[in-house]
């Protein structure tokens, strides 16, 4: 085992101890165990040496919560590997170090010393036991060894630092990996062509703090707007709370030099629907960019489903990279308990507790707090509709 690796363990277990006190081992035969649990608690999985924690009356929220401790734990070791440290894990077998730059159908591209290569994957690299649905997401870093003619093979998947992912839409305690390796997640929503879509933009933002990343919102496509003001009121909320919100017009070039300031030598994910200027935006920061996607997408899959994100690794010239993804929906939503909804809309949290019932819906009762804010612009009316709106999502999909 690896002084890193055993640093991780050693992280996860004071992760776990500060959680719970003392851990309790229990060996199980899991699978008869499964039998006689509900079926919306978490399965019984066991670690290397076999052995379970004892999970028999925990609900899906309360492991979820739990693994986070030690997911974060494990995120700010690890947020420590540079592109050094994963050289050194390369230096350290026959293969060669890659990255990841674009995922297809049981392929990927992997950037070996400067060339672009597709690659096969081991076969032995699978999802099932890791928590994940698909095994390669852009921007992971890999041991490749060579083959002829152009090609290689993907042999390991090495640490991740960081990563954007959603639950699976079937198996919501699993999750599906869309971005390795990032540093922050960028929303990009047009104004007009297409109309500015708020909820969307809240639930993107959801999506990165429960994955750890900081966030931003670029306003694309402000020229199309019918004033400042109506622009200003979009932005004003987001700004409250510490979001950076870049207003930009790609076509006439405004706004264009803090974005990319706010891009310069960072690895960044941008979220949004296609049409919002994803794309002419990029050519307005750094001339010349050019997308390459043909080859991989029309591989067929070898993974199942979710397994193609379609993202695509673009480097800066000026330092960091982005990582463009195509209009992904459900990235926030997935899995989380209506309940938790609330902790992502700072404004109303810090209001809900002045409401006259402990059971107040914040819809219709007297004396709720939360429509009080509303009501005196304290929170904007959008917001608040927003939450009503994902709250009403989440409670009849539960």
């Amino acid at each position: 085992m690896s002084k890193k690796r055993k640093e991780i363990r050693q992280q996860q277990r004071k992760a776990w101890d500060s959680e719970k006190g003392r851990r309790k081992k229990l060996r199980h035969n899991t699978a008869a165990n499964q039998a006689k649990h509900r079926l919306d608690w978490q399965p019984l999985v066991p670690n290397e040496e076999g052995q379970v924690a004892d999970q028999r009356i925990m609900p899906r929220d309360e492991r979820d919560r739990r693994e986070a401790v030690i997911e974060q734990a494990t995120a700010a070791l690890q947020a420590t590997l540079d592109e050094a440290q994963w050289q050194n894990m390369a230096d350290e077998t026959p293969f060669l170090l890659g990255k990841v730059v674009e995922v297809g159908r049981g392929l990927c591209r992997a950037e070996v010393n400067g060339e672009a290569i597709v690659c096969d994957v081991r076969g032995t690299l699978i999802a099932e036991g890791t928590g994940y649905t698909n095994i390669l997401a852009v921007g992971d870093r890999v041991l490749v060894q060579p083959l002829s003619g152009s090609r290689g093979l993907v042999e390991q998947v090495l640490p991740r630092r960081s990563g954007l992912a959603r639950a699976d839409a079937y198996d919501v305690h699993l999750k599906q990996i869309i971005a390795a390796n990032v540093d922050q997640l960028l929303v990009v929503a047009s104004w007009l062509e297409p109309k500015i879509w708020l909820q969307l933009i809240d639930e993107y933002l959801i999506g990165a703090a429960r994955n750890g990343l900081k966030a931003a919102v670029c306003l694309n496509k402000i020229d199309l707007a019918k004033s400042a003001a109506d622009v200003a009121a979009v932005a004003e909320p987001y700004h409250a709370l510490g979001i950076p919100v870049f207003l930009t017009s790609a076509t006439e070039g405004g706004g264009i030099d803090a974005l990319r300031d706010y891009l310069r030598g960072r690895s960044t994910v941008l979220a949004g629907l296609s049409g919002v200027g994803k794309s002419t935006l990029l050519n307005a920061v750094q001339p010349g960019f050019q997308l390459r996607t043909g080859e991989v997408s029309r591989l067929k899959s070898r993974e199942g489903r979710h397994t193609t994100t379609q993202a695509i690794f673009l480097p800066l010239e000026m330092g960091g990279s982005v990582i463009d993804t195509p209009g992904i929906k459900d990235m926030g939503l997935l899995g989380l308990h209506p309940d938790d909804l609330i902790s992502f809309y700072p404004e109303l949290a810090d209001v809900i507790g002045y409401c006259g019932f402990n059971n107040c819906t914040h819809a219709h009762e007297p004396g709720c707090a939360v429509k009080d804010a509303v009501d005196n612009g304290r929170i904007a009316q959008w917001r608040y509709d927003n939450y009503v709106n994902l709250y009403d999502m989440l409670t009849e999909g539960a």
